[in-house]
């Protein structure tokens, strides 16, 4: 589980904020919010960011996304530049960007830490908590553009491997990227590289194509159609059963040609050649309508379906395996498409399954504020602008003066949390 998140020079943040999910000592809705990785640690399972348009909502859950692409970019020179934006508004942007996250795997607390800018890595470290002292994993730091690694005292590994995997470290790509090309196995380091892989999973924004992740595991697992035939009914109560029909598309001659750069296995290009046809599954929602008191049954694709019902549809997948797999999931504009009470029940199902998954949301839906059952002030984040452009960041928390008998509603509707638009 995540606890806290700091940045400092990364898009619009320009000093540091942080970002935590340690829950305070309020006790509402403590069964539902609060999981304790450890004994006194207490971590938020949900989250969510308010702010104006151009706050910074998206950029906090691109922060988070950044380790997800940091980790495992497959760097192929040392001059490729590395996807890092500082702050470009003085000359802040001149300066080091600096992220670090610290989170549990399992009952282990982990530390890793970043300073960079779009060529360099300057530094990078990996600290654990074995007992309640830290230990170091690894620190990495740059000498006259090369990447030096010290290992910790408790970490196992031979001078040749630490060799191999200081050779493979470029000056813009992370120690994860060299580790996963050596074969050598630390599990300090396989625990958090998997942790990343398997438990942290990529943002969602409204633009992600989540129908086609959700196809492959639908059609792959009964389980998951299950659980996603249900979750769907939500969204579009008609709906009786989710089916993937074989179809073949005939290729033209400059379909062929795309084909040839497409990054498919040889033998499905030759196919494709001779046969002319690319097979493909469809997508069919079976719709159960009721007609003069009998049952009818039809077959509509995923193109006649309303976009609210797909987003919906999209996002049970990616929900299942969350809770599946105690992940962290970040979703940018939540309400995209979606009817506000979809949206509080995706919450509430969230937050009744047990387990340590994680969710982060930013949203405009001011309506959500009015569910007093589903929220705590420490869960309530938001972003505002400064006037020099930097994003500031806070919670309810934050404010001691809002008793939670008062309406979370009103209080943001008359800008007294801020991060609310300046309208003329």
């Amino acid at each position: 589980m995540i606890q806290e998140l700091k940045i400092k020079n990364f898009l619009s943040f320009k000093e540091e904020v942080v970002f935590s999910f340690e829950a305070t000592s309020d006790k509402t809705l403590e069964d539902y919010y609060v999981h304790e990785p450890v004994k006194g640690v207490r971590l938020l399972k949900m989250a969510m960011i308010y702010g104006a348009n151009a706050s910074g909502k998206s950029n906090l859950i691109k922060a988070f996304d950044f380790f997800k692409y940091f980790i495992f970019k497959n760097v192929q020179n040392k001059d490729e530049k590395i996807n890092f934006q500082a702050f470009e508004f003085d000359k802040t942007k001149e300066e080091h960007g600096e992220l670090e996250l610290v989170f549990y795997v399992k009952d282990v607390k982990y530390v890793y830490s970043l300073e960079l800018d779009k060529d360099f890595i300057y530094k990078e470290k990996l600290v654990f908590y074995p007992s309640v002292q830290p230990a170091l994993i690894f620190d990495r730091t740059l000498n006259k553009n090369t990447s030096i690694i010290e290992f910790g005292a408790k970490i196992k590994i031979s001078s040749i491997a630490k060799e191999e995997i200081s050779l493979k470290t470029l000056k813009n790509s992370s120690v994860f990227s060299a580790y996963s090309q050596v074969n050598i196995s630390i599990p300090e380091l396989d625990a958090v590289y998997n942790w990343f892989k398997n438990q942290f999973m990529r943002s969602i924004d409204p633009y992600t194509n989540l129908t086609n992740y959700s196809d492959k595991f639908i059609a792959e697992n009964q389980k998951i159609k299950d659980f996603a035939l249900k979750f769907i009914k939500e969204a579009d109560f008609n709906i009786s059963d989710i089916k993937f029909k074989e179809q073949d598309l005939n290729v033209s001659d400059e379909m062929l040609q795309m084909f040839d750069k497409a990054p498919i296995p040889n033998s499905e290009k030759d196919r494709i050649k001779k046969e002319r046809l690319v097979k493909f599954k469809e997508t069919i929602f079976e719709h159960k309508i009721i007609n003069n008191g009998k049952e009818e049954f039809y077959s509509l694709s995923d193109r006649q379906q309303s976009q609210g019902t797909m987003r919906y549809y999209g996002l049970s997948a990616p929900f299942y395996y969350a809770l599946e797999n105690d992940a962290f999931m970040s979703i940018d504009e939540i309400g995209s498409a979606l009817h506000p009470l979809l949206v509080i029940h995706f919450i509430k199902e969230f937050l009744k399954k047990q387990g340590s998954a994680q969710l982060l949301f930013t949203t405009h839906n001011m309506s959500l504020l009015n569910e007093k059952d589903l929220l705590r002030k420490d869960a309530i984040w938001f972003t505002e602008k400064g006037k020099n452009g930097a994003t500031e960041l806070s919670s309810i928390s934050d404010y001691p003066d809002f008793r939670k008998e008062l309406s979370y509603y009103n209080y943001y509707k008359n800008g007294k949390f801020g991060a609310i638009p300046e309208l003329g």
